[in-house]
């Protein structure tokens, strides 16, 4: 489904919002999950006027869906005529640090604990204040990392003690479970390829390498509609390698090494996890490990180079959640 909503909106050139507050269309995609209504609830609130939100449930009603909510976006009628205000005005309401931090909701899961914090009004902890590396005061501030960041894995969420934009410390947590019966959709080993591309989406995304990320969407696309792209493919490949910025950037991020990550798709640094994505060469993914790895991996990293941490693993959560269930 989300790949599904994604395809449609590239098609129409819509751009994936970065924050609740510069969208105006809330696509839910795949089945009902109790758990993250909060989250949407949150985001939903956050988003101005006009808006639509809609619950995509099945393929066929992805286009349908989407060009229905985007003329409901566009026409006044149903919208709550007190919130809508003149252009000129401001009708957003202010962020805190960081959009994530409005979607704070405790919920029990893989690796989760309580970090502590006094409760503030929107969920938002109270900032306490602790030595940082240099041995100086500093508010330190928990927030809550996803579920719904932009090039983020579907229900994972990430409470970090902030320092500054330095996590000290993580906490990881899996929301939601597939309906009983369900089988993962990377699972099929004919969508391997794609699922390679899906990952590169994500990091190049959070890299800022847009043009890039689009184009492996596509081919991405391509792929799982039985598409031959294989020069194509070949040609993104060679690019995405020349790129000496995007070496520097990932280079020495999240390093995993040892004897349990030798021979492993996560073994090495964001870079090398990158570049073993564009080989055909079939890997063995485990989530379950990479979900125990990241609060160590994240804590002393700053938030932008946890982003890319993040989407340099990629945890397929759907093939853990049918695992646990």
């Amino acid at each position: 489904m989300r790949l599904a909503a994604e395809r449609v909106a590239r098609i129409h050139g819509w751009r994936p919002a970065l924050s609740p507050a510069d969208a105006n269309l809330l696509v839910v995609a795949g089945p009902d999950d109790p758990a993250m209504t909060p989250f949407l609830d949150s985001m939903w609130q956050q988003i101005p006027v006009p808006r639509a939100r809609i619950h995509l449930g099945v393929p066929e009603a992805v286009e349908a869906g989407l060009a229905s909510s985007a003329d409901q976006v566009r026409s006044t009628e149903g919208q709550p005529e007190a919130e809508i205000s003149p252009p000129h005005e401001e009708h957003r309401t202010p962020m805190p640090h960081h959009d994530q931090m409005a979607m704070s909701h405790d919920h029990g899961g893989h690796a989760g604990h309580d970090m502590g914090g006094m409760e503030m009004p929107g969920g938002i902890p109270m900032a306490d204040r602790a030595p940082d590396r240099d041995e100086l005061k500093l508010d330190q501030l928990t927030v809550p990392l996803g579920p719904g960041l932009p090039a983020w894995p579907s229900g994972l969420l990430i409470r970090a003690k902030l320092q500054g934009d330095v996590i000290q410390e993580a906490a990881v947590d899996v929301l939601g479970n597939p309906p009983a019966g369900t089988e993962p959709f990377w699972a099929d080993v004919r969508r391997h390829p794609a699922r390679r591309l899906d990952s590169c989406v994500r990091l190049l995304t959070v890299a800022g390498w847009e043009d890039a990320a689009i184009t492996a969407a596509r081919l991405r696309d391509d792929i799982l509609a039985d598409k031959d792209v294989e020069s194509a493919v070949a040609r993104w490949v060679r690019r995405v390698r020349r790129s000496r910025t995007l070496r520097w950037s990932l280079s020495g991020l999240g390093i995993l090494n040892g004897p349990k990550w030798t021979d492993r798709p996560e073994e090495g640094d964001a870079y090398d996890r990158l570049m073993r994505r564009l080989s055909p060469t079939p890997t063995k993914h485990d989530p379950a490990a990479i979900l125990d790895a990241l609060p160590r991996l994240l804590a002393g990293a700053e938030f932008a180079t946890a982003r890319l941490i993040v989407a340099s693993l990629d945890p397929d959560l759907e093939r853990l959640r049918v695992a646990h269930g």
